[in-house]
This record gives C-alpha cells, structure tokens and sequence, in this order.
C-alpha cells in the first residue's frame, strides 16, 4: 500500500478555513479573464493599475494574476475590475512582443539569423 506523502494544503494567511461541509462561495471571475488591479496604481509619478490575467482563484474571491513578463502577484477582491478593452489590448500586444522577441533570440542561438 502506498503512502501520500504530499503535504496538506494549508489556506493563505489571515484566511479561515470554511467548515466542513460548507458550500463554496461563487467564484467572481474565471481562469484567463482580464483584470485591472487598482491597489497598484500609483498617483505620483502617475502610473495606471496593473493589468493580468487570472491563474488563480481562491474562495472568497482572491486572485493570483500574471503579467506579460509572467510575474504573479496576488490581489484582493476590493481592488479588481475588469480591465478596459484598451488594457486588454495594451497586455495582448506586449506578450506578442514579447514572444517575437523571444523567437529571435532563438533563431539568433541557433544559428538562423545572421548579424
């Protein structure tokens, strides 16, 4: 017979573990939806809210989301909104960017290109 030697999946800090048996909460936004987070727009210098995607979400409405560069940071409920067809647009064209230029630099290693 075989162990599970996978630790126990313990909730985030400062969140209480729901009863047994208790229903989950709706989950507000789904896997891949765009987010603006405005816990990390900055007033001076003037710097708009973080726009990402949701990889992540917890009971109670927390969200793990992912930058183009693929940096995650989790948000609160309070501070999200849909992000504006502009923002989506904004994320989409630097991951494309982003991919183009990883693409090169390939090629690049490869041998492909030649400077």
């Amino acid at each position: 017979m075989l162990t599970d030697l996978r630790p126990t999946p313990t909730p985030p800090t400062g969140v209480a573990p729901a009863p047994v048996g208790a229903p989950l909460p709706a989950v507000p936004y789904r896997t891949g939806t765009y987010l603006a987070d405005e816990s990390t727009a900055v007033a001076s210098p003037p710097s708009p809210a973080w726009t990402g995607r949701v990889i992540h979400v917890w009971p109670g409405g927390r969200c793990q989301l992912i930058t183009p560069t693929r940096y995650a940071w989790t948000a609160a409920p309070g501070n999200l909104r849909p992000a504006t067809d502009a923002e989506r647009a904004a994320y989409d064209a630097q991951v494309h960017e982003i991919q183009r230029e990883r693409a090169a630099l390939y090629r690049q290693l490869r041998g492909g290109a030649r400077s």
